[in-house]
C-alpha cells in the first residue's frame, strides 16, 4: 500500500525517495544547512530530513559519548526556531521536500508549521511511546526507524502509532555500520510485522553499496547523511556521503529501479547486536523528575521528563508512574526506579 507525503506518493511502483540527513553535520551553522541544502538538490535528493531538537529536554548531565557530556555535543549543533524556518524555505525554493525528526510535540509542531508533509522519528525514541501517541495525534504520516529495536517493541510502536500512516525504515545503530551487520534482509522481516506497511533504509554504512542494496530488496525510501565535506570534524562526516558520492547513489538507484524484479530472500534474526545493546544506554531516554519533587507527591504526568541516558526505567513506565506516590524525594533530572512510589 502506497502513502502521500504532501504531493510525493511512495511505496511499490513508485521511485524511490531519496533523503539527505543533515543531522548534525552543520554543526549549529544555518550557512552551512543552506549550503547543504543547495548541494543536496542538485545531487539528486527528493528530500531534504533535519533534526529539531534542545539538547536539554533529551540529555542528563550524566549522558556521555566518547568521553563528552551528550548535553554538551547536542548544543553546539541545535537549530534554533528561524534557522528551522530558513531551511524549509531553502527547500522549497530548490524544489525538494523538507521534513524533519522532532524531539518533543511543540517542535514537530514548528514542522508542521513549515509544510513538513510527514514526522520522522529516530531509533533512539522508537521505544518512547508517549512521544509517539503524541505525534501520531497530529494527523500525518510517521516515518519510525527501527535501529536498536527488537520484534516486540517495534509492534509496540506501532500499536502507539495506531490510527496514523506509517512508514518503518531499517536502520542498525552503529555509526559507522560495518557492512558485515548492515542485515539488508531485515527488511522483509519488517514487511512481515505489519503486511500493508512500506518499508525503507536509513543507512549509516561508510559508501552508497548498501543503499543500493536495499532498493533491489524493496526499499521505497533511501535516508543517508550528508556532509559537504567528509573529513571535517564531527562524530557523522566520516560515513556520511557527500555531493558526490549521494549523486553517485542517485544515478545508480534510477539504474537500479529501471532493472527492477522482484524477488525472496532467507529471513534474518532481527534482533539488535551487541553494539546496538550498548547504545540503547546512550541514545535512549529514561524515566526521570522533571523538577525537584518531594517524598509523598502524587506523580502527575507533568512531573515527568524523558532524557538520556537509557540506563534506568523506560519512557513506557510513564503510564504506571503517573497517580502514585512517591516513597523517597528525587532531585531534578534524578531516574525513577521500581519502589519509588506506591
Amino acid at each position: 500500500m502506497s502513502i502521500a507525503l504532501g504531493d510525493r506518493i511512495v511505496g511499490p511502483g513508485n521511485p524511490c525517495l531519496l533523503v539527505a540527513e543533515l543531522g548534525i553535520n552543520h554543526g549549529g551553522s544555518i550557512d552551512t544547512a543552506l549550503r547543504m541544502v543547495r548541494a543536496a538538490a542538485s545531487s539528486g535528493a527528493d528530500a531534504v530530513k533535519v533534526q529539531s531538537f534542545s539538547a536539554d529536554s533529551f540529555c542528563t548531565e550524566a549522558a556521555t559519548y566518547q568521553g563528552e557530556r551528550q548535553i554538551d555535543l547536542f548544543r553546539r549543533h541545535e537549530l534554533a526556531t528561524h534557522s528551522i524556518k530558513m531551511i524549509a524555505r531553502e527547500c522549497r525554493a530548490h524544489g525538494v521536500m523538507f521534513f524533519g525528526t522532532p524531539d518533543s510535540k511543540w517542535r514537530a509542531e514548528l514542522l508542521l508549521e513549515c509544510d513538513s508533509p510527514c514526522l520522522k522519528v529516530g531509533s533512539d525514541d522508537l521505544v518512547h511511546l508517549p512521544l509517539l501517541r503524541e505525534l501520531a495525534s497530529l494527523g500525518v504520516p510517521l516515518i519510525l526507524s527501527t535501529g536498536m529495536a527488537d520484534a516486540d517493541e517495534i509492534l509496540d510502536a506501532l500499536d502507539a502509532t495506531t490510527g496514523a500512516k506509517v512508514l518503518l525504515m531499517h536502520c542498525v545503530s552503529e555509526y559507522p555500520t560495518p557492512p558485515s551487520r548492515a542485515n539488508l534482509r531485515r527488511i522483509f522481516e519488517l514487511k512481515k510485522l505489519k503486511l500493508d506497511c512500506n518499508v525503507g533504509y536509513s543507512d549509516h554504512t561508510d559508501g552508497i553499496e548498501a543503499a543500493i542494496g536495499a532498493v533491489w530488496l524493496g526499499a521505497c525510501m533511501i535516508e543517508k547523511h550528508f556532509t559537504l565535506d567528509r573529513s571535517a570534524k564531527g562524530p557523522d562526516h566520516s560515513f556520511s556521503a557527500d555531493p558526490e558520492q549521494f549523486s553517485e547513489m542517485a544515478a545508480r538507484i534510477r539504474q537500479a529501479e529501471r532493472m527492477m524484479g522482484c524477488g525472496l530472500g532467507p529471513a534474518l534474526d532481527g534482533a539488535p547486536s551487541q553494539a546496538e545493546l550498548e547504545m540503547r544506554v546512550l541514545a535512549r531516554r529514561s524515566v526521570v523528575a522533571g523538577r525537584a519533587l518531594d517524598v509523598g507527591t502524587r506523580i502527575e504526568s507533568g512531573m515527568l521528563a524523558f532524557k538520556r541516558p537509557g540506563d534506568g526505567l523506560p519512557p513506557r513506565w510513564a503510564d504506571d508512574i503517573v497517580g502514585k506516590c512517591l516513597t523517597r524525594a528525587v532531585a531534578a533530572d534524578e531516574q525513577l526506579h521500581e519502589g519509588d512510589w506506591m
